[in-house]
């Protein structure tokens, strides 16, 4: 074994630490430890997984697939015991930024031919080491950002799986080609024009590879949009029955206070003939005409208003016992919007409702309570009635109808993660809690209206 070689092949592999940390870049809210312990873990392993394959390369001498590549799995797998992010995110991921890392890798094969033309991406070189190094550099600090920000978002509110597995087949194929095009030996590649359409193939999965980057996000933010558009229309479509039900109430109580002149003097002439008996039937078939208001203020906030309305009525409409209780701060101490305080607010009922009416008659109850606690915290608190039987797999919840998607949940938990927060679901017995816990802005800090 060429000890020589055995030093120089962990160099050639460094490119995993740029890679690795890329990776985590999207994951700001995702992270089981802090980031500082996964960059970290990362480098541990590097310390130990690096020297192995490089021990494997010398004493076997693979192609660079069959050694690069278990190499990444190995990777893989830490960085996903790292995130709290699904299977499908973590390997979209994962494989894009390693799509990206294996054209460094391919142009150092380049640039090492020009070097040691003799060679070849069996033999380790000084050269290939440090342009490997310093390709994988360069791409670190040119995706960075856009992976930290714009691949954060999609992360952070795209949470349909099956569209995150569909970048898969594309990005794991240009992998593999690039894994399996590295040039056994580097004379190859002067003969005719093979050098130049290696390096357009090159450049060509590149942009390929970045163009559908691109597209992906624009059409998952398209995605997005919809559905931010679909919450906002269905709070405005609960404000306008919250505000029909109002309306019709100021209606009926217009038209009483209107007659409300026949009725005392019908009071009068009754109380002076001394017909107590008439005068109470006169006054039960009043009071029975008198308009229910349909619509309770639980809260300031209109919009949150209308939804509570909204799901009261469904409530009601079930048979299911409702005990809301509602206490908002501030609206400057609290970063959550309307859309989204109302649309944790709407799964949390929703759900709760749909579980709650399945139970028997007398046993369906709801109790929603938010507060603020010091001045500090925001707590949502919620506890309804269910079969007792939840549908779980990994310890998360998932809904018991027929697509069982718990994406409910899921979309509570994103938008706590957000705003840094903490949730937790859990049940006890036929009973199911959610406690949902935001963290309020300091006062310097106030939320801009």
């Amino acid at each position: 074994m060429d000890i020589r070689e055995f030093f120089l092949t962990p160099l050639s592999l460094c490119f995993v630490i740029p890679a690795g940390i890329l990776c985590m870049a999207p994951m700001k809210h995702k992270f089981k430890c802090s980031r500082k312990q996964a960059v970290l873990r990362f480098f541990l392993a590097a310390l130990v997984i690096l020297p192995l394959g490089a021990l494997f390369r010398c004493l076997v001498r693979p192609r660079p697939l069959f050694y690069i590549a278990p190499i990444m799995i190995l990777f893989f797998f830490i960085y996903k015991s790292c995130v709290t992010a699904s299977m499908a995110q973590a390997a979209a991921v994962f494989s894009f930024i390693c799509v990206i890392m294996s054209v460094s890798v391919n142009l150092s094969y380049a640039v090492d031919a020009v070097c040691n033309p003799d060679s070849g991406a069996l033999d380790s070189s000084m050269e290939f080491a440090v342009s490997s190094i310093a390709l994988s550099t360069i791409s670190f600090l040119l995706l960075y950002y856009l992976m930290s920000r714009y691949a954060r978002l999609l992360i952070d509110h795209m949470q349909e799986i099956t569209i995150w597995w569909i970048t898969l087949p594309i990005s794991g194929l240009f992998l593999f080609v690039n894994l399996y095009m590295a040039p056994m030996k580097y004379e190859t590649l002067y003969v005719n024009n093979v050098f130049r359409i290696y390096l357009i193939l090159q450049f060509m999965i590149l942009f390929l590879e970045i163009l559908l980057g691109t597209i992906f996000f624009h059409i998952v933010k398209s995605l997005l949009n919809l559905a931010d558009l679909r919450v906002r229309t269905s709070m405005l479509e609960m404000q306008e029955q919250t505000f029909e039900k109002q309306q019709r109430y100021m209606e009926e109580n217009a038209r009483i206070r209107h007659d409300f002149k026949h009725t005392i003097r019908s009071l009068h002439q009754l109380a002076e003939d001394g017909n107590l008996p008439e005068i109470k039937a006169y006054l039960d078939e009043y009071i029975s005409k008198l308009p229910e208001n349909e619509v309770r203020i639980f809260c300031k906030n209109s919009a949150l208003n209308a939804v509570l309305n909204y799901y009261r009525n469904q409530a009601i409409a079930n048979n299911v016992e409702t005990d809301f209780r509602i206490d908002l701060p501030s609206p400057k101490r609290l970063e959550l919007d309307n859309p989204e305080l109302c649309s944790m607010i709407g799964n949390i009922l929703d759900n709760a409702i749909r579980a709650a009416s399945a139970q028997p008659e007398g046993d369906r109850y709801i109790r929603l309570t938010t507060h603020v606690e010091r001045n500090r915290q925001f707590y949502i608190v919620a506890v309804n009635s269910f079969d007792g039987q939840p549908l779980q797999v990994n310890g998360l919840y998932f809904s018991t109808r027929k697509k069982k998607s718990g994406l409910g949940l899921r979309s509570i938990a994103t938008i706590v993660e957000l705003h840094d927060g903490i949730s937790n679901f859990h049940h006890e017995g036929t009973e199911f809690y959610t406690d949902i816990m935001i963290p309020l802005l300091p006062p310097d800090q106030e939320a801009k209206e």
